[in-house]
């Protein structure tokens, strides 16, 4: 389908083109500008949403479901279901997060989760980010700590091997025994490794760098405070530029003055906005299931029984507009941690994440609330607000 879509500040995420438009030719982008300088062939369908912008699509590289559903869940529909709910949200890509469970029953997770990928190509989720199994069983978080598993090169490879690939990203406590090894195997197949639930020192910190780890899972969340004396994961992720931090920017993970630190400290290039999203995303105030526990949320804030936060009820188009209201950052910054930083860590910057000729057809069109009225992935309609 080709179609154009007009009158909108388009956010590259690097400038903002004021009252531009973009048109689509197949799955990708062939032609961007002013509204006076992009010509609209004859007959071609245009979409004219005046006054609001136009950003690349999102990039969530931590979701465990939305939409009443969770990844968890032993259906291709409630697949489906969480597909088509962040595609209303803006992602045009996300990883499927599975936290820890008993070997059998996460290895078949996994091997569920490839299967759908394997076979739903041209929707939003892209592969999986492996939350576990190997952390800290003192910084566990919501997860049940008898599902964790001490760190196996032989146990991470039936993971593997039942993923058909598509593990994208693993979060790993490297203080762990013979974790090393484990995330050596896994960089060697093209995981990227993430420190997260995790209590290593800076010394250990610096270590798993040199063994393939490039990434921070939800920074300073299930992690030790930042400590003069005792640094740790929080000072060497702010401290290194080989890691990349992610950020639940909801204004309740992190206090959005914490979110500007960080921001002062590692720029919009070393950020990358994520969900970390749960079922309740998009649902009301009640009581759910998540990790095979009961978790309540109230006023969009999820948490187990004894108060620890059980992962989020954000979408990437409300983390944008944190990142500019509350944390007081350029729209262009907070666009591109929502979009181009995630393409990078999967190492598809050179055709998605950003609005060029020639790249994906991934686009967003928000209203200045931040409200998505349009969602386009590779050049197909996902999402037209009546």
């Amino acid at each position: 389908m080709n179609f154009a879509i007009t009158n909108v500040d388009i956010v590259t995420p690097f400038r903002v083109v004021e009252q531009g438009s973009v048109v689509v030719e197949g799955s990708k982008i062939a032609a961007i500008g002013r509204g006076s300088e992009v010509s609209l062939p004859a007959g071609l369908k245009v979409y004219d949403f005046d006054g609001m912008m136009l950003t690349p699509g999102f990039v969530d590289l931590l979701v465990h479901g939305g939409g009443g559903y969770g990844f968890a869940d032993m259906s291709n529909e409630a697949l489906d279901a969480i597909s088509k709910h962040f595609f209303q949200h803006g992602t045009t890509g996300m990883l499927a997060a599975l936290y820890s469970k008993p070997e059998p029953d996460m290895v078949a997770d996994v091997g569920r989760i490839a299967q759908y990928c394997s076979t739903h190509r041209g929707n939003n989720i892209w592969g999986m980010h492996l939350e576990g199994p190997f952390i800290n069983k003192t910084l566990h978080g919501a997860m049940k700590v008898e599902y964790l598993w001490e760190p196996s090169v032989e146990r991470w490879e039936k993971l593997f091997q039942s993923s058909k690939g598509y593990i994208r990203l693993m979060t790993v406590a490297p203080e762990l025994p013979d974790c090393h090894r484990v995330m050596r195997a896994a960089a060697k197949n093209g995981v990227v490794l993430s420190i997260g639930h995790s209590a290593a020192s800076y010394d250990e910190v610096l270590a798993a760098i040199d063994n393939g780890a490039a990434h921070i899972t939800h920074m300073f969340n299930a992690m030790q405070p930042f400590h003069h004396r005792k640094p740790g994961v929080a000072l060497g992720a702010l401290l290194h530029n080989e890691l990349k931090v992610e950020l639940i920017a909801d204004g309740i993970h992190v206090h959005p003055a914490v979110m500007k630190l960080i921001y002062n400290v590692k720029g919009d290039g070393g950020i990358i906005l994520i969900t970390d999203a749960i079922r309740a995303s998009g649902m009301p105030d009640g009581e759910y299931t998540f990790m095979d526990q009961k978790i309540y949320v109230k006023e969009k804030k999820a948490y187990l029984e004894n108060g620890t936060l059980a992962g989020s009820t954000l979408t990437m188009n409300q983390a944008v507009k944190t990142m500019v209201q509350q944390v007081e950052i350029p729209l262009t910054s907070a666009v591109r941690m929502a979009s181009l930083n995630g393409a990078k860590v999967l190492g598809l910057e050179h055709h998605k994440g950003i609005i060029a000729v020639g790249k994906d057809a991934d686009l967003v069109v928000m209203d200045k609330d931040f409200e998505v009225h349009m969602t386009v992935y590779e050049g197909e309609i996902k999402f037209l607000r009546a």
